[in-house]
């Protein structure tokens, strides 16, 4: 009965209460839940900029960076999307959406990985994004309690950005999501430094980190610190002093 499963989800919820932060609680709770090896959330702006809330754990953490470095991946087009995505195994598939995505989150230890909306009727919040260490897909009942996952999920963001300015983010998703306001941060001020939009220093910001292999939210610490930063003379990257051009 879906009445059993939610209130499974909710008892899974409060068991962890006195632990966790709750996006933290979500985040476990999901890939327990669906028993799968591990569960990331991303939230989306209305300038399909995408955002971390929470991860279970260190390689659902590398697979949910590297899908906001390359931007693409399972979670990126089920913010996009209606319908849940997946690719059952990264290692034989000849499906080539993913070219940049696929190598790396194998390297990272994902086989299968898997999407699903967030959404609140019309709203579209972001995405469930799960893993597998190895390929295969989801049983029918996987794939029911990710979906009801993804509703607990979304009903949760709107209770936690209840109260909060419009276009803004609540002080409990600030304090609770391991939120990526550095990001954002680099690229302001890698827009100054190139005289580009916001938008242009996201890509740039994707660009180099990927090209360096290095983690988007890894390299906005260094442009925040002063560490590396973007010279629009030579329209290269300076890191420490060397000049990287692209």
């Amino acid at each position: 009965m879906p009445s059993d499963r939610l209130m499974a989800i909710f008892t899974l919820l409060s068991d962890r209460k006195d632990t966790d932060l709750r996006a933290n609680s979500l985040c476990a709770v999901a890939a327990e839940f669906t028993n799968l090896s591990g569960a990331g959330i991303a939230l989306v702006s209305t300038g399909r900029q995408y955002t971390s809330l929470c991860t279970s754990n260190a390689v659902a953490r590398k697979l949910m960076d590297l899908e906001f470095t390359v931007g693409e991946g399972p979670c990126v087009d089920a913010c996009l999307s209606e319908f849940a995505v997946d690719e059952v195994d990264l290692i034989t598939t000849n499906d080539r959406r993913w070219m940049a995505y696929a190598p790396s989150a194998t390297d990272a230890g994902a086989h299968a990985v898997f999407g699903f909306p967030v959404r609140i009727g019309a709203i579209r919040l972001g995405a469930l994004s799960l893993y597998r260490d190895r390929p295969g897909p989801l049983s029918p009942s996987q794939s029911s309690d990710a979906y009801l996952m993804a509703s607990v999920i979304g009903r949760a963001v709107l209770a936690m950005q209840a109260g909060a300015p419009h276009e803004s983010l609540s002080s409990e998703l600030e304090r609770e999501a391991t939120f990526d306001f550095t990001v954002h941060q680099a690229a302001g001020m890698v827009a100054v430094q190139g005289s580009m939009t916001v938008g242009d220093a996201l890509v740039a910001l994707r660009a180099h980190a990927f090209a360096t292999n290095t983690a988007l939210s890894e390299l906005a610490v260094r442009v925040v610190i002063r560490q590396t930063s973007f010279d629009p003379n030579f329209g290269a990257w300076r890191d420490d002093g060397v000049t990287n051009s692209e």
